[in-house]
């Protein structure tokens, strides 16, 4: 008797869940990866789940009627081809959605989800180096899910940016090699020379002031009681 009302009870956890959408994550930002059905695939889609907010739906079967499971967190449940495409299986929206698979094994009927979700990219690599690369692109992989992932896989960690931040490095606006979004301005109308040159002011040339034709020039008349003296013999 225990055990048939404990089988009634998992029976009416069940029906539940199935009366209740999926919710995609608390703050609704969270990724939908559509996968097929096979291990390695739904391995690395697990993983993506430990260390982002993930809905998971499970593909199998090609068009016109492929066989669908979405994992509410404890168990795959049957999924309706018209509550995917509706986005009704949803509490909240993700902000983008992953297909997994190649034109050959994704059913058509999957990609129609644009008016739920906009940004939706078809990963067609389904090896795990080459898909785990793929998610990290859309999804703001940290170093330390980097990290996690090359253990978890036995995957080496190859710096992409390496080149481009050598080239920023070496980069100058001095020598030329620098990207100039505009042009240099060609006056300043402040400084018309810099403040310190590569020579001295006693090496530079004095050049006499020339009076204007008609003027006259005349010596400075000296002031009361400061008048200058004559040197003594």
């Amino acid at each position: 008797m225990k055990k048939l009302m404990t089988l009634l009870a998992a029976f009416a956890a069940g029906a539940c869940l199935l009366a209740f959408p999926v919710r995609a994550a608390a703050d609704g930002d969270a990724v939908l990866l559509v996968a097929p059905a096979r291990y390695s695939v739904m391995q690395v889609a697990f993983d993506v789940a430990r260390r982002y907010p993930t809905v998971l739906v499970s593909y199998q079967k090609p068009d016109p009627d492929p066989r669908l499971h979405v994992w509410n967190g404890y168990e795959w449940l049957p999924l309706p081809l018209e509550d995917y495409r509706s986005g009704a299986f949803l509490q909240s929206y993700p902000s983008r959605t992953f297909l997994l698979g190649d034109n050959a094994l994704l059913p058509n009927s999957l990609r129609d989800i644009g008016s739920w979700c906009k940004d939706t990219r078809q990963i067609r690599e389904l090896e795990t180096p080459e898909l785990i690369n793929a998610v990290g692109q859309g999804i703001p992989f940290t170093p330390s899910d980097w990290r996690w992932f090359a253990g978890r896989y036995n995957l080496k960690l190859a710096d992409a940016s390496a080149d481009r931040r050598k080239q920023l490095a070496e980069e100058s606006w001095y020598d030329g090699s620098a990207p100039v979004k505009d042009a240099p301005p060609s006056f300043f109308k402040y400084f018309t020379r810099s403040r310190r040159s590569e020579r001295s002011a006693s090496a530079a040339p004095i050049e006499p002031l020339e009076p204007a034709p008609g003027e006259m020039v005349e010596p400075a008349a000296p002031a009361a009681g400061n008048a200058a003296e004559p040197a003594t013999p």
